[in-house]
């Protein structure tokens, strides 16, 4: 089973100024693409951002492993000031999720009385 993924990335400001004169390296939806593709993912939507993060990608990736090895990649490289990945599931697993919770009998119970 394939796993979807939101990355947010904010890029260190030497990165951000390579992009400025690098047309190689400018266009970094194009790079990701790549990378992601080269651990067997499919490159889904890009995003250019402002703020908080520089860049915004979704994408899917085979499994686990090459997820991980993809995010090892990136960290390793210094490409990122930081970042943050998040799994994604489609609407319809979500509301099987809520399904799920609702009549999944269980002694879990929160920390604090109310």
């Amino acid at each position: 089973m394939s796993l979807l993924v939101l990355y947010m990335v904010k890029y260190h400001n030497d990165q951000k100024a390579a992009m400025l004169t690098s047309d190689e390296q400018r266009d970094r939806a194009e790079v990701h693409k790549k990378a992601i593709s080269d651990f067997g993912g499919k490159p889904i939507a890009q995003y250019g951002s402002y703020g908080e993060y520089d860049m915004v990608y979704i994408y899917e990736m085979p499994d686990e492993k090459a997820l991980a090895a993809n995010l090892h990649l990136t960290d390793t490289l210094g490409l990122a000031k930081y970042c943050k990945t998040i799994p994604l599931m489609h609407n319809e697993d979500f509301v099987a999720s809520m399904f799920l919770a609702d009549k999944t009998q269980t002694n879990y119970k929160p920390a604090l009385k109310s």
